[in-house]
C-alpha cells in the first residue's frame, strides 16, 4: 500500500511542462493509432505490392537512422519545444500528402518527411521528460506518458476500426477500397493537428550554455557506455521490424478479420500495454530497472510463439494481447535507465543515437520483411523474431543487470534510489 500511495504522490507533482507534454502524448498516440492501423492497407489497397510496402514501411525508420543524431544536436542546439514543433508540423504534412498520394513516387517522398517528423519527435521526448522532471519521479512520468500514448491508441484503434467502414457508406465507395481508408487517414491528421496545441503551450527552459557547447563529439564522450546502451537496441529492433508493422496485415491475410474486429484487437493491444507500463516502476521499485526489463523481455516470447503457431484466432489474440503488454513494459523504464547514465547536456544527442540504433535496424527488417512474406510467408518470421528477443534481452542483463542492486529502497518520502 505504501508504494501505491508513493506512486500517487508521485503523478500530483508533475509539473506544468510534464502534463502539457503528457496530453500531447495522448492527442498523439489517438492520430498513430487511426494511421498505423489503416496505413499499409490503404498501401495495398492502391494496387502496391507487399515489397514496396516494405520499402515505404522503412523509410521513415530509415531517416531516423540517418537523421536522429542530427536531430539531437539540433534539439541540445534550439531547444525541445522547437524541435518538437517542427516535428509534429511535418508528421502532420507527411499524413495529408499520403492521404492523398497514388503514385508511387509521391508516396516515397512523403515516407520521407513523415520519417523526419517522426525523428524529431522521438528524439526530443525522452531529454524533454528528463530535464522536466526530478529524479524522484523520472520513472514514473516516463512510464506514465508511455501509457497516456497507448491508452489513447485504444481510442483510436477502436474508432478507427470503425471509419473506413463509415466512410465507405457517406461516399458511397467500395469496402476496402483507396476512398474509405484515404478518408481516414486525412482523420489522423487532423488529430495530430489538435496534438499541436499543447506543444504550443510548452514553456522553453533555458539551459546554460548548452547552444553553444554541444557537439557530435560530446555524444560520444562515453563510448562504451554508449555502445551497450544502443548494441540491444540494434537487435531487438531487428527482430520487431520482421513483425510488429505487419501485424495488421497477418491478421487480415490468416484470418481474414473485418476492419472493424481488426480496430478492436489493437485497441486492445494499446490498453493492455497502457495497463502494464502503469506497472513497470512498480516492478522496477523491488527488482530494479534493468531487472525488470529483462524479466518482462523474456516473459512475452512463449506469447509471441502463441501468435504465430497457434492458427487458432481466440488463441493468436491472447499471444498478441499479451506479448505487447510484456514486450513494451519495459521501454520506458529502459529510456529512463539511460537518461539517468547520460549526463544533462547529452541527453538529447546521446537519445539520437539509442533511436537511431534501433531505426536503423528496424528499417533494415521492414524491407527484409516485405520481400520474404512474398517468398515463405509469416511462419518463419516469428521464429527469427524470437531468436532476436532472445539475444537483445539477454545483452541487456549481461551489460547492466549485473551491476544493479536487487532491491531499490525506499527513503520513505517518495524517492526511489
Amino acid at each position: 500500500m505504501h508504494s501505491i500511495r508513493s506512486y500517487l504522490s508521485t503523478l500530483r507533482s508533475f509539473g506544468r511542462n510534464a502534463r502539457l507534454y503528457i496530453l500531447f502524448s495522448f492527442l498523439s498516440g489517438f492520430s498513430f493509432a487511426v494511421y498505423f492501423l489503416f496505413f499499409n492497407l490503404y498501401v495495398i489497397s492502391l494496387g502496391k505490392s507487399t515489397s514496396f510496402l516494405g520499402i515505404l514501411v522503412a523509410l521513415p525508420m530509415g531517416m531516423n537512422l540517418l537523421f536522429a543524431l542530427p536531430a539531437g544536436l539540433l534539439g541540445d542546439r534550439i531547444g525541445y519545444k522547437r524541435g518538437l514543433l517542427i516535428g509534429v508540423t511535418l508528421t502532420i504534412a507527411s499524413i495529408v500528402g499520403i492521404g492523398l498520394s497514388t503514385s508511387s513516387l509521391s508516396l516515397l517522398v512523403f515516407s520521407v518527411i513523415s520519417g523526419l517528423g517522426n525523428s524529431l519527435i522521438w528524439v526530443m521526448g525522452a531529454p524533454f521528460m528528463a530535464e522536466n522532471s526530478l529524479e524522484k519521479d523520472r520513472t514514473h512520468l516516463f512510464s506514465v506518458q508511455f501509457s497516456m500514448n497507448t491508452f489513447s491508441g485504444f481510442f483510436g484503434f477502436l474508432i478507427g476500426g470503425s471509419l473506413p467502414g463509415l466512410f465507405s457508406r457517406i461516399l458511397g465507395a467500395p469496402t476496402g477500397g483507396a476512398i474509405p481508408y484515404r478518408a481516414t487517414l486525412l482523420v489522423s491528421a487532423g488529430l495530430m493537428g489538435a496534438a499541436f496545441i499543447p506543444i504550443l503551450l510548452l514553456r522553453e527552459s533555458k539551459r546554460k550554455g548548452s547552444s553553444e557547447h554541444v557537439d557530435l563529439k560530446a555524444a560520444f564522450a562515453e563510448p562504451g557506455l554508449t555502445a551497450k546502451l544502443f548494441i540491444p537496441e540494434i537487435v531487438i529492433g531487428l527482430g520487431a521490424g520482421l513483425l510488429v508493422p505487419y501485424f495488421n496485415v497477418f491478421f487480415k491475410h490468416t484470418y481474414a478479420v473485418s476492419d472493424g474486429l481488426l480496430g478492436a484487437l489493437f485497441s486492445g493491444q494499446s490498453m493492455a500495454i497502457g495497463i502494464a507500463t502503469l506497472t513497470g516502476p512498480l516492478l522496477a521499485a523491488r527488482w530494479g530497472k534493468i531487472r525488470a526489463v529483462v524479466v518482462t523481455q523474456f516473459a512475452s516470447i512463449p506469447f509471441l510463439l502463441l501468435l504465430g503457431y497457434s492458427n487458432l484466432l481466440t488463441l493468436a489474440a491472447v499471444g498478441f494481447l499479451a506479448r505487447a503488454a510484456l514486450m513494451n513494459m519495459g521501454g520506458p523504464l529502459y529510456s529512463a535507465f539511460a537518461m539517468e547514465r547520460i549526463g544533462k547536456r547529452r541527453r538529447a544527442a546521446v537519445n539520437g543515437i539509442l533511436t537511431m540504433s534501433w531505426s536503423g535496424s528496424f528499417a533494415i527488417a521492414n524491407w527484409v520483411s516485405g520481400r520474404l512474406q512474398e517468398t515463405i510467408g509469416f511462419s518463419p518470421l516469428f521464429l527469427i523474431t524470437c531468436i532476436a528477443y532472445v539475444i537483445g534481452a539477454g545483452l541487456t542483463y549481461v551489460f547492466f543487470a549485473r551491476g544493479e542492486p536487487p532491491l531499490e529502497s525506499n527513503n520513505g518520502d517518495g524517492r526511489m534510489n
